[in-house]
């Protein structure tokens, strides 16, 4: 069986990469932003690369929330970028890491 690899764009760089090389954040039905390592929690989701610098500009941009869909306080954007730089410091994504 030949399977096709699905694309994602990066909302930070904008590169299209093979999903499984980029880490998911998603917004839940509930509201909840979280990163999602299994890409399967239901909501609208939006990917970046696995890299340190696209999580460094992250916190610059406003590329989450655009992709999202909803308002995000400064706590809130810190605390997803310690979460991603906690996973690719423990090598939990797939992909380019520190």
């Amino acid at each position: 069986m030949n399977r096709r690899k699905i694309e994602r764009l990066c909302i930070v760089c904008r590169k299209k990469k093979n999903k499984e090389e980029l880490i998911r954040i998603v917004k839940t039905p509930e509201g909840l932003i979280k990163i999602d390592p299994l890409k399967k929690l239901p909501g609208r989701g939006a990917y970046i690369c696995s890299t340190i610098d696209c999580v460094n500009k992250l916190k610059k941009e406003n590329s989450l929330i655009h992709a999202l869909k909803v308002k995000i306080t400064r706590e809130q954007l810190a605390e997803i970028k310690k979460e991603l730089e906690s996973l690719l410091e423990r090598g939990d994504v797939k992909g380019e890491s520190l």
